[in-house]
């Protein structure tokens, strides 16, 4: 079945692929064509949605710049951004050590996995397991209960937020970390334990060298992720002294419908995520981390009592902040209400109009990236124009700098008065989130597309092949892994998106999230908790079956 599943994907987009080829002329020198679209659909919503906060800001003259409130925003939302990359580090180096020293540790291989459902789980589906482990009600504070304890309430404000920033970027660090620890040489290991080298010399002297060089870039990573988180802040926020950037944007379009305090508050935020932008890119450098060994090393540490003792109280706790969250989704998700929620006609509706966003804007996410990776190759090894192919890709990244509501907001104001921007809701949630998912799909596809390209490029050229035909015979057999693993990552993210669906969303267009949302903002707990785990099934039902049916039988 799954090899019948395989070949009928892959047969679709090998026409579509080739359909689309020939209209725009990639059989010939028409290669530009594709690139300049592709460009064009990246630059042009970020041109006219800055466009459009720029011009409303002339009429703004900067009167708000006052307002006690919005700087009180501006610094939470670096406060809670900045605490929350530290604990997410501090958590995650440990943790990653823990993972290195202890490889024959019974659960790793799960705990890894639950590492990689960080990258997928939707973040609202991970916030409601959050409120279902640690809120009022939840299975700690009923725990407490149980033992003459008045419970604790550290959910709602800065705590809160910080436990699900830390849920979802400590697991994503210690999966870095830990790659970078198993690129160290066995014959380091093997000179360390000649030496006699203690843990703490182990630190200091192999493992601290080896991640330092990916540190500053992770920093920089899930600096931005936090900064421009929206669904935990509004979830789990608790009031105005808990608001970010991103969600005052939101509650002065949708509630209070102020658009001079919007353009505002999208101005700061852009200034914001520039700056932060700016500095990754001149202190930091891309995370290239080389594919691990896999080879079982004879560290010098690895039977310390000591060392025992703390790796497993590391190992214990990642258990706790990953793994019991999405334990306490299923649970609750199995309730008796189940059949009603799955009665509902609503859910269904939302559950399409997922999952229309979720492929459309995978596809064109990859089609994207592969045009301006397209130019890239030309641009580098046939003209030579090392800077201009460097920029051309790096223009896929500059939407980092234009988190989803400011673009959202900016695209709003521009439209708005053209057209009904609401019956346009589910086409702008594709192209934001389409943008937003290039910068993956990039990370992903650029590294072994370049490579190709340098080992074959000659060849292909002595031998006359070049559009459908280049793609059929030699890209397409060797990038069937990234290529599929780009897909099912950008669908998954499309699918539990909620940012710019609840900017645009109506009560006759929803999507999975936003049902969610409103199930749990109108105190519908069980059916909140059914549809939780319906959208996690979705989102992962969506990259198992978009990696496994692209990615080939042999890889």
């Amino acid at each position: 079945m799954l090899s019948l599943y395989r070949i009928y994907i892959g047969n679709n987009i090998q026409k579509f692929w080739m359909a689309f080829s020939i209209r725009i002329g990639l059989a010939g020198h028409g290669w530009w064509l594709l690139s300049l679209a592709s460009l064009a659909v990246v630059l042009v919503p970020i041109i006219v949605a800055l466009g459009t906060l720029l011009w409303h800001s002339q009429t703004l003259m900067f009167r708000n710049l006052t307002d006690v409130y919005i700087w009180r925003v501006v610094w939470f939302s670096w406060l809670q951004a900045s605490i929350s990359t530290l604990l997410s580090l501090l958590l995650a180096i440990p943790i990653a050590r823990a993972l290195a020293r202890r490889q024959h540790f019974a659960g790793r291989s799960l705990l890894l996995r639950c590492f990689s459902l960080a990258l997928v789980v939707p973040t609202l589906v991970a916030v409601h397991g959050m409120i279902l482990l640690h809120g009022h009600q939840g299975w700690i504070n009923q725990l407490m209960i149980s033992l003459n304890s008045s419970g604790y309430h550290y959910l709602y404000g800065l705590g809160g937020i910080l436990l699900a920033h830390v849920f979802f970027n400590m697991p994503l660090a210690a999966r870095i970390v830990l790659q970078r620890l198993e690129t160290i040489a066995p014959e380091t290991w093997r000179l360390a334990s000649q030496l006699g080298l203690s843990s703490k010399d182990i630190w200091k002297h192999i493992e601290w060298p080896h991640l330092r060089t990916v540190l500053l870039p992770l920093t920089g990573l899930i600096f931005t992720l936090c900064f421009t988180s929206f669904a935990i802040v509004m979830t789990l926020g608790g009031g105005p002294q808990a608001t970010t950037l991103e969600v005052a944007i939101y509650q002065a379009l949708r509630f209070a419908f102020d658009l001079d305090q919007a353009v505002l508050l999208s101005l700061l935020q852009l200034v914001c995520c520039g700056l932060i932008l700016w500095v990754g890119l001149r202190l930091g450098r891309p995370l290239q981390l080389c594919p691990s060994t896999q080879q079982r090393c004879q560290r010098p540490d690895l039977h310390s009592v000591a060392g025992r003792i703390f790796d497993g109280w590391m190992l214990f706790l990642a258990v706790l902040l990953v793994l019991l969250p999405l334990l306490a989704i299923v649970v609750n998700g199995s309730n008796d209400y189940w059949h009603v929620v799955l009665d509902d006609k609503r859910l269904w509706y939302a559950a399409g109009n997922s999952l229309w966003i979720a492929l459309n804007s995978a596809l064109l996410t990859v089609i994207l990236a592969m045009g301006l990776l397209l130019a890239r190759r030309h641009l580098q090894l046939r003209l030579g124009w090392h800077r201009a192919a460097t920029a051309l890709e790096w223009s896929g990244s500059v939407i980092l700098a234009f988190p989803p509501l400011v673009l959202g907001a900016g695209l709003f104001l521009a439209l708005r008065s053209w057209t009904d921007v609401f019956a346009l809701s589910l086409y702008l949630v594709v192209l934001v989130n389409t943008l937003m998912g290039l910068p993956f799909a990039l990370h992903i596809l650029s590294a072994p597309y370049l490579q190709l390209a340098r080992q074959y490029d000659r060849l292909c050229s002595s031998l006359g092949l070049a559009g459908w035909h280049r793609f059929r015979l030699l890209e397409w057999p060797r990038l069937r892994h990234p290529l599929a693993f780009s897909l099912a990552l950008t669908a998954a993210m499309s699918a539990g998106d909620l940012g710019v669906i609840a900017l645009f969303g109506t009560p006759d267009v929803s999507t999975l999230p936003l049902l969610m949302y409103q199930r749990l903002g109108s105190y519908q707990g069980e059916a909140a908790s059914v549809t939780a785990l319906v959208l996690l099934g979705l989102c992962l039902g969506l990259f198992i079956v978009l990696e496994l049916g692209l990615r080939g039988k042999h890889d």
